[in-house]
This record gives structure tokens, C-alpha cells and sequence, in this order.
């Protein structure tokens, strides 16, 4: 019964961990796009004419703005902490686990 004690709280500091990652990545995000946007206007190319740029004109931005590609990787990491992502289920390692040992 202890052992199964250990592993939930194991799970749990974990999980809180992930939790708080995807928030320092939240805050992270958040001030570093307020600062490119409004601060810093600059633009580069990455691959022949795909241009990332957080400057803004009288029409909108210019080119794809960095705060969309990065808020897409963003977005993957929420669904991820938050258990939206598991494409193998909760307890997928853990049966796996199980089902090689057995052998």
C-alpha cells in the first residue's frame, strides 16, 4: 500500500512540474512577443521567402509574425501538460512497462 502511496505522489510532483514548465513557458512567451512587438521591430529570412517578422504596418503585419508560430508550439505544449495530446493513452507506459517484463 505504501509503495502505491509513492508512486501517486510521484505522479503528482511530476505532473506539477510539467504544470509549472508550461506556465514559465506561457509567461515567457508572453513578455518576449510584447517586447519584439512593440520594442524591438526587426524581420528575418528563413527559407527563400518565408519571412518571420513581428512588424506591424498600417495594414497589419507584414509577414507571419513570429507570436503565431511560436503560440502553435505553445498551444501543442498546453494540450500536452494538460492531457489533451496523449496519444497512447494515461497509463500507456506503464502497461507497456508490464508487458515486458512478463516476457
Amino acid at each position: 500500500m505504501e509503495d502505491l502511496t509513492d508512486k501517486k505522489l510521484m505522479k503528482a510532483k511530476l505532473k506539477i512540474e510539467e504544470i509549472k514548465k508550461f506556465y514559465k513557458h506561457l509567461v515567457t512567451y508572453l513578455l518576449v512577443n510584447l517586447f519584439l512587438t512593440f520594442v524591438w521591430k526587426f524581420s528575418f529570412k528563413l527559407f527563400g521567402n518565408f519571412i518571420i517578422s513581428n512588424q506591424i504596418d498600417e495594414e497589419g503585419f507584414i509577414h507571419i509574425p513570429i507570436w503565431f508560430i511560436w503560440g502553435i508550439f505553445l498551444a501543442l505544449h498546453a494540450l500536452k501538460t494538460f492531457g489533451f495530446l496523449n496519444i497512447f493513452g494515461r497509463d500507456w507506459e506503464e502497461r507497456k512497462m508490464k508487458e515486458f517484463m512478463k516476457e
